[in-house]
């Protein structure tokens, strides 16, 4: 089936709107009493997988068709549809079993499903020497890198090692080549083709920086089981080589930024900021101290989470698709923008400072606070994602 641009927009776009729904839900179970029909877990899994699987995924596998010019192969229209009947089983099953056979069954299809689009999408471009290709392969390589995570949890349960370090480390395996791998190395590949890189020798030694870097900084996420000083220098050096990695590109990419209007470069500079910042932290975790402090102080995870996640690949996506659209000179759209980063901001301290050591009213005022910032945050998100919507609608079949 050969789907038209509107179509890969409006659906990933749908799904956004679903995940913030069951995040802003999520944050409420902290504060107001939400009934034996709610379950933590299983609603945080349906979060996880609708972000991840249903937005994210899916604006990727969108923005891959547009890159390299595919969207007339009727095959990864086929293909798409297939991969939201699997998110689409995952959300009438996660948040009434969790993990149990149905939901195993359709994130199985999924990542079965993934890997064919790899296929897919290197044969079909093998003809392109870019650099923006090489990164676009090492993003899909580490999406099915990825999946080995979620595929030992089966072995892992049945030998009776639940509770065992080995669990959360593949669910951390998992984690680390999404968001580092695929997510971050696709965003790259996005921006090396819309930029038109001039120094491509620059871009190719921050490419083995990055590749390399990507397979090494999985110890940041061991730290917290203590596995001696060479994995915590490893961790360094990792972040080290991703610091020099975005050097190497920032010349390119900041020529680029000039030749924007001053919103467009304004918001791109934040989001590279961001960037910056993800690293540094990733740079200060790998201090013994600050890795088992980050390890038990839950929302210092979830804001790193959420800096990449809502900080960095979802603003740049709505930046991308409001171009798409011809929507992003309107004033409208530039303070709603504006706005979002600022309510994000908000809630990335209200999360941060949970773990300062407040007393119980204390903690209690801030976590009411959160709940409100992330239902504001969700509303800001789903009137975006609304304007984005109806603004595909206007594009032609």
């Amino acid at each position: 089936m050969q789907l038209t641009k509107k179509h890969y927009i409006i659906i990933s776009l749908i799904w956004l709107a679903l995940a913030v729904i069951f995040a802003a839900v999520i944050r409420s179970s902290f504060v107001f009493g939400m009934g034996v029909w709610f379950n933590y877990k299983y609603f945080l899994h349906t979060h996880s997988h609708l972000a991840f699987l249903g937005w994210i995924f899916n604006i990727i596998y969108y923005s891959m068709l547009k890159q390299f010019d595919l969207f007339s192969m009727k095959k990864y229209g086929y293909l798409f549809i297939a991969l939201n009947i699997s998110v689409l089983g995952m959300l009438f099953t996660f948040p009434f079993q969790g993990y149990a056979v149905g939901s195993i069954i359709f994130s199985t299809l999924h990542i079965l499903l993934s890997y064919i689009f790899a296929v897919f999408l290197y044969r079909d471009t093998r003809g392109d020497k870019s650099i923006h290709r090489k990164f676009a392969m090492a993003a899909v390589l580490f999406m099915v890198i990825s999946s080995i995570g979620p595929f030992s949890l089966a072995p892992i349960i049945v030998n009776g090692m639940k509770d065992s370090i080995w669990y959360d480390l593949a669910i951390y395996f998992y984690l680390h080549f999404q968001y580092n791998g695929w997510f971050v190395l696709s965003i790259i590949s996005i921006i090396a083709y819309s930029i038109k890189v001039k120094d491509v020798d620059n871009w190719q030694r921050a490419y083995n920086l990055f590749v390399i870097s990507t397979f090494l900084n999985f110890s940041l996420s061991t730290l917290w089981t203590n596995p001696g000083w060479v994995i915590n220098i490893i961790s360094v050096l990792s972040s080290l080589m991703q610091f020099h990695a975005i050097f190497l590109m920032s010349k390119d990419i900041f020529v680029h930024l000039r030749t924007l209007d001053k919103f467009k470069s304004m918001i791109m500079k934040v989001l590279f900021a961001f960037f910056v910042l993800k690293i540094f932290f990733a740079l200060a975790g790998s201090i013994q101290e600050v890795a088992m402090f980050v390890y038990y102080n839950r929302n210092l995870v979830i804001g790193y989470l959420h800096l990449v996640f809502l900080g960095i690949i979802t603003p740049f996506f709505f930046m991308k698709i409001a171009d798409e659209l011809g929507i992003s000179a309107r004033l409208s759209h530039k303070r709603i923008i504006i706005f979002y980063l600022v309510v994000f901001l908000v809630s990335e301290f209200l999360l941060t400072i949970t773990s300062v050591g407040f007393n119980g009213d204390t903690i209690l005022l801030i976590t009411k606070l959160i709940v409100y910032t992330t239902w504001l945050l969700a509303g800001v998100t789903l009137h975006i994602s609304d304007v984005y919507r109806a603004a595909a609608q206007k594009l032609p079949n």
